[in-house]
């Protein structure tokens, strides 16, 4: 797996700004429905930059035909939206690219769901 494939779980979290590891714990509470797990340790998270008053958001979902895909946007949203200031918008980024995959995961979610290493 090459560095751009990394899902966000496995980056240096020292690269955040404060403003930055805001939104991320947020993320965290974020529960996928049908998993149970949060998007972070999931890997679904591919990206937290806030940039000329703009927090960018780049995440993924399991699949294509996700059945829950509206819900966890929302959730995003609404998780996201709470930790911003008055003056940053907010950009949400559904991405395909590079496609999720079990490997993703944090060791933790893997453990978690009975998945062990998949690595």
């Amino acid at each position: 797996m090459t560095l751009n494939q990394l899902s966000f779980n496995q980056l240096n979290l020292n690269q955040l700004n404060k403003d930055e590891q805001r939104i991320y714990t947020a993320l965290q509470s974020v529960i996928d429905p049908e998993i149970g797990e949060n998007l972070i340790d999931l890997g679904l998270i591919y990206g937290i930059r806030i940039q000329n008053n703009i927090a960018k958001v780049t995440f993924s979902m399991t699949s294509h035909a996700c059945p829950m895909s509206e819900i966890v946007i929302e959730s995003i949203h609404d998780s996201v939206s709470k930790t911003l200031t008055d003056h940053i918008e907010l950009e949400l980024d559904l991405v395909w690219e590079p496609p999720w995959e079990p490997a993703m995961m944090s060791e933790q979610a893997k453990q978690r769901l009975g998945w062990g290493s998949t690595a």
